[in-house]
């Protein structure tokens, strides 16, 4: 993807997100107010029924489709349908957060999260489930961006890590567990009683949004729609999404494939030239325009790659190559998704206090302890150890993903395009996901033979171990602290370690809600 070498102004002025604080409002001293904390949680629980759900039918698959009557082959289409809906929804965010503000778009989120839940749980055939999972698809869509975005404009820089970690245990920890919840529903009250707990959850948190948030953000009622961009968006990264999760269930050479990962392909680079010629461009790409965006972006893709990938990975290997069950391949997987609840939140404390230099190469480090030597483990191995790599691989990602994220979308925030660079973000994440996954399990395929039936599964892990290693030179070359002050502003860890420094260059919170 080429950029400008140098920041260039974007085609139009850049527009304050939803919620975004007017820019002159940014480095004023004052205090968060309550209702802001409060938001943030609302944002954050939504955040991870979405990220949930988007998961949980994984294992839950199998008694949904025969409760349904429906052939096991069109069991993909829960996974594909949804991520090709989020791949419509998210490149709009930076659309709708200058159009609506927060209390709207929470509104909607909700209910449309809401209508998709009761779609499920009363689904008669598989067409209303696959209808009810696109509606909570375009709600997990729209939420996701816009819980990024409340962190890094709602709170002041000294706190950014410490927000972003508490919005990592959405887009990080919610996923993970996920198939967790899945498979105990199944063996406890069955797959209608999860949409039924997702349905009572979405109705609170309309009533909560009712309630405490207030629209009065500074918006633009005006915004336009680039409706071509939006198509262009739409079928490219919905299109790379589609193909590179059938990727993970047919052949290379399958027209459910390359057709969908062609079309995208040709619809994202005609996406981006468009995206430089219009006036009001649907997504800002100026945002490449920044080292430290480009710099967080890339490791961004190494660490999605190396992270939601292995949550397939892990399971196949115990289940396939070491014969354990079902079970016990989740009892491998729990504690690294119970450290990712802990360290999540922990590492985003620590980047503000420390700075994202040091925060991540520790995780980079314990990122690679745990993904390199897994590689190397037979599937005889007692499951012990492949859970204990794991939980070390987790520690590293829930260390790296709020500190980078952060770290990037810094930068953005100070020019005022925040949006633009959470959604560019998320959404080419997942699409390094859906591609690691893809090659893993190729390796797996084609790389099995009878007289080693290991080998593909120690190569797809340690395709990972690559990824790792990747993150670890990406953070050990180009992550830095911000040494050189811009505007009198300090350093993260500077604001952090000196409170009154801090409280002198607190922002003023965004608009009262």
């Amino acid at each position: 993807m080429s950029v400008n070498p140098s920041p260039a102004a974007p085609a139009a002025p850049p527009t304050p997100a939803a919620g975004a604080p007017p820019p002159s409002s940014m480095s004023l001293p004052g205090k968060i107010p309550r209702t802001t904390y409060l938001l943030f949680a609302i944002v954050c629980v939504g955040t991870s029924l979405g990220s949930l759900t988007q998961t949980a039918l994984n294992t839950m698959a199998a008694e949904v489709l025969a409760d349904l009557g429906t052939d096991i082959g069109w069991g993909q289409w829960l996974t594909t349908a949804y991520i090709f809906s989020m791949g419509v929804a998210v490149p709009l965010a930076s659309y709708l957060q200058r159009k609506f503000s927060v209390r709207t778009l929470l509104l909607g989120a909700f209910s449309l999260y809401l209508a998709g839940s009761l779609c499920d749980f009363l689904a008669l055939n598989f067409p209303m489930l696959i209808v009810g999972r696109v509606l909570e698809a375009v709600a997990t869509g729209i939420l996701m961006p816009l819980v990024q975005t409340i962190a890094m404009t709602r709170f002041p820089e000294n706190r950014h890590g410490t927000a972003m970690g508490i919005a990592g245990i959405a887009l990080g920890f919610a996923p993970n567990i996920g198939p967790t919840v899945g498979g105990m529903l199944i063996g406890a009250v069955g797959w209608r009683f999860l949409f039924l707990v997702l349905s009572a959850a979405s109705a609170l948190l309309l009533v909560a949004t009712f309630a405490i948030v207030r629209g009065r953000e500074a918006r633009q009622p005006a915004a336009r729609l680039e409706v071509r961009s939006l198509v262009l968006a739409a079928a490219g990264f919905g299109g790379l999404l589609a193909g590179f999760t059938d990727a993970a269930n047919y052949e290379p050479a399958s027209p459910f494939v390359w057709v969908p990962a062609a079309v995208g392909a040709v619809c994202l680079v005609l996406f981006i030239q468009r995206q430089r010629r219009v006036a009001h461009p649907l997504m800002n790409l100026d945002i490449f325009a920044y080292r430290t965006y480009r710099v967080s972006f890339v490791t961004q893709l190494f660490l999605y790659g190396c992270f939601l990938g292995m949550t397939l990975i892990i399971p196949l290997f115990v289940i396939e190559a070491g014969g354990h069950t079902t079970l016990e391949a989740g009892l491998v997987l729990l504690p690294g998704a119970l450290a990712a609840l802990v360290f999540e939140p922990l590492a985003g404390v620590a980047s503000d206090w420390f700075g994202p230099r040091r925060v991540g190469l520790f995780g980079a480090a314990f990122l690679v302890a745990g993904a390199v030597p897994l590689a190397f483990v037979p599937a005889s191995a007692p499951l012990w150890i492949a859970a204990l790599l794991q939980t070390l691989r987790c520690v590293g990602l829930t260390t790296l993903i709020p500190t980078t994220t952060a770290w990037g979308l810094g930068e953005l925030r100070r020019k005022g395009i925040t949006t633009d660079g959470s959604a560019s973000m998320i959404m080419s994440r997942q699409i390094a996901a859906a591609l690691a996954t893809a090659v893993m399990v190729l390796l797996i395929k084609q790389c099995s033979p009878a007289a080693a039936p290991e080998l593909g599964y120690h190569l797809a892990l340690g395709f990972s171990g690559l990824l790792a290693l990747l993150v670890l030179a990406t953070v050990a070359l180009f992550i830095r602290e911000r040494e050189t002050k811009e505007d009198g502003e300090e350093t993260v860890a500077e604001s952090r370690r000196f409170p009154e420094s801090a409280k002198e260059k607190e922002p003023e919170a965004l608009a009262q809600d």
